[in-house]
């Protein structure tokens, strides 16, 4: 061959399957995973199906907050089971005022009665009425009522109607039967009513001239001190289309009532309270009896600062608290709302919350496109959602409730899926590549390119590299004669038995085989990933010099099939040289091959044709010279014979010429 421009190493994959189109593909089927999961979570969220877990991630929180200290401005008067059987049930009117005036003595700011009381219990039904005329700080229940849900409404005592000494206890309860949320006014389309435990703070609140009133910014929100209160929206946090008539807020649970102030009707009527502990506070009297049965579902489960000495003043470890207690913990949410300037828990916008969500679903996308290694990946994904979950926690200490279930589902499925589908896609690649590959080079060396692929590989094409590598070129001596006498059938059977066996010692050496010309076959060793050291290349020269001894003996054996056969033998000319090379991909965007260009190629088949007439190929099958620069790398690993300097057609400097008889420890042959 006079000219050789380069070597084309025709794999037949135009390298679609890592070329940026593809990449681009398989970032917009990732994507449209991604969107899929997003608009899918969406309408579960919008149908309320994920409701249920943004509930139990929000009860965890306020489990697990930081409570505050307990409320000693709070007392709890509470009628229990063993005081049903001494004063009897339901309690006279006359018990109920001298309960009311003994408290009274203590000057408490308000005493709040949780009891039902539209129909006297006579005895004592006047004295009652007598003093509520005369203690304007009592404020009594009343009950809203549902008509439509047939939960009629209950008038307050008839002494208090049309005062401002009322207030409703109805409470919103949850799809789980837990109540997070508290009302703070009602109204009829009549009348606007006040909720009972606003009525007692704001009666609390009387001495400090607090009263409830607009916020300057957005007047229909009520501003309670310095706390301005937002009604609930129907979306916020994890609700979906709640009814959220009236005016509605989130219980923190973050209050606690003291035990040591928490006495029973027994305790007032007996004179164990003491009276000093009412000054200036808030008494709460109200039903704790398990079989009156006003009892509520909350997130909750502790709620009492220390143990207390009654069997069920207010809760229990399940999560059931007693009416008087739920209204306890709602008047200290609201006193911290207007002493204290806490903020009370309020959602994002709708819009916000599909932002959160989206972003979350893309982050998925993100983390599996990485690639990384499955244990690796699920590192991350654990990291990921720690970040989330400190996010959404970082989120609830600003007072702010932000969807928890909805994007750790969104990460996990659209990670999840997106992992499949490139891992699919991957095994698909590497199927195809290790098959095209494999005819072409030893699997170890397949195995190389594929985990170098990204290295190697951009825009569609080979990253054109310089590379120091080592050409071999071997050659059938007298092929033209033999391709003349065999038929050719003939012809190609016998050629494949040569090339087929040659093929395989070049790929056990871990060599790279070109397109087969003619008879002639092209290796390379130390391509297509580059070598880093001069170690490396000084392997890639002892491989390919190995190869060649090896395709010597191999053809040693052929000849003696051969002429068992009375087939034509051969004997094969093998130059081999190490150098710079170039290489890329050429070609158009419907084909491209590999090829590397460069001296080293040139000198390599010089070395294969040089003196090819004069060397005695018939008692010596398989000559092979190398030149100089691979001679250097060998260092003294095999046995040559150094047959002077060369000046090849085209090139400006002589070239030593080595002949390489074998292995330092072989005997010498005659072949």
């Amino acid at each position: 061959m006079e000219q050789i421009q380069g070597l084309r190493w025709k794999l037949q994959f135009p390298l679609k399957l890592s070329n940026g189109f593809t990449n681009g593909r398989a970032l917009v089927v990732c994507l449209l995973f991604g969107h899929l999961v997003f608009v899918g979570l969406l309408g579960l969220w919008y149908v309320g199906a994920l409701q249920a877990l943004e509930f139990l991630a929000y009860d965890q929180h306020l489990r697990r907050q930081t409570l505050t200290p307990p409320d000693e401005r709070i007392v709890l008067i509470g009628e229990t089971e063993a005081d049903l059987r001494r004063w009897g049930y339901p309690l006279p009117d006359g018990i109920l005022a001298e309960v009311l005036e003994r408290l009274a003595q203590g000057r408490p700011r308000v005493i709040g009665v949780d009891k039902y009381r539209d129909l006297s219990v006579p005895p004592g039904s006047e004295r009652l009425d007598q003093l509520l005329r005369r203690h304007p700080e009592v404020i009594w229940v009343t009950k809203f009522g549902n008509f439509a849900a047939r939960d009629p409404a209950i008038d307050p005592p008839p002494a208090l109607a049309d005062t401002d000494q009322v207030g409703f206890s109805d409470v919103p309860i949850d799809e789980d039967g837990r109540v997070r949320r508290g009302l703070l006014f009602l109204d009829d389309g009549r009348q606007v009513f006040t909720a009972f435990a606003l009525a007692v703070v704001l009666r609390y609140l009387q001495p400090e001239r607090l009263t409830p009133q607009p916020d300057p910014d957005h007047p229909a929100h009520l501003r309670l001190g310095a706390t301005t209160i937002p009604p609930l929206t129907a979306d916020a946090g994890g609700y979906i289309h709640a009814d959220t008539a009236g005016y509605q807020y989130l219980l923190d649970y973050r209050g606690r009532v003291s035990a040591t102030r928490i006495y029973t009707l027994s305790d007032v009527l007996q004179g164990r309270l003491p009276v000093a502990q009412l000054a200036d506070n808030i008494v709460l009297l109200g039903a704790m009896a398990e079989s009156l049965s006003d009892e509520f579902q909350v997130p909750v489960r502790h709620f009492i600062a220390d143990a207390p000495s009654l069997s069920r003043p207010a809760g229990d470890p399940s999560g059931r608290i007693a009416g008087v207690a739920l209204h306890a913990l709602q008047v200290n949410q609201l006193l911290r709302f207007a002493l204290a300037g806490d903020a009370p828990i309020r959602g994002v916008s709708g819009f916000a919350e599909m932002i959160w969500l989206w972003g979350w679903c893309m982050a998925g996308v993100g983390l599996a496109r990485c690639r990384w290694r499955f244990r690796w990946l699920l590192l991350l994904m654990a990291g990921a959602l720690a970040v989330l979950a400190g996010i959404w926690q970082a989120a609830f200490l600003e007072h702010l409730w932000l969807p928890l279930a909805a994007p750790a589902l969104g990460l996990t499925i659209t990670a999840a899926l997106v992992t499949v589908y490139l891992s699919v896609r991957g095994r698909a690649e590497k199927r195809l590549l290790m098959n095209l590959f494999a005819r072409h080079v030893a699997p170890e060396v397949a195995d190389t390119l594929w985990r170098e692929r990204k290295r190697l590989v951009a825009g569609g094409r080979l990253l054109p590299q310089r590379l120091i590598a080592t050409v071999l070129f071997a050659d059938i001596r007298g092929f033209t004669p033999i391709a003349e006498i065999l038929e050719p059938a003939q012809l190609m059977d016998w050629l494949n038995v040569y090339m087929e066996a040659m093929t395989q010692v070049i790929m056990a050496h871990g060599g790279v085989i070109k397109q087969y010309v003619g008879d002639e076959i092209m290796a390379l060793f130390g391509v297509p990933v580059p070598r880093q050291t001069e170690a490396e290349m000084a392997r890639d020269a002892m491989q390919a010099v190995r190869c060649a001894l090896a395709m010597g003996e191999q053809l040693r054996q052929i000849n003696m099939q051969w002429t068992e056969q009375k087939s034509p033998t051969i004997a094969v000319r093998i130059g081999i040289y190490t150098g710079p090379l170039v290489a890329g991909s050429l070609g158009g965007s419907q084909r491209l091959e590999y090829a590397v260009v460069g001296d080293a190629v040139n000198i390599a088949s010089r070395l294969e044709s040089f003196d090819k007439e004069t060397h005695d190929l018939v008692n010596n099958p398989c000559r092979v010279l190398i030149g100089e620069t691979t001679f250097r790398y060998l260092d003294g690993q095999f046995r040559v014979t150094e047959m002077g300097r060369v000046k090849f057609k085209g090139k400006q400097q002589e070239i030593a010429v080595y002949r390489v008889e074998g292995n330092p420890t072989e005997t010498a042959r005659t072949f």
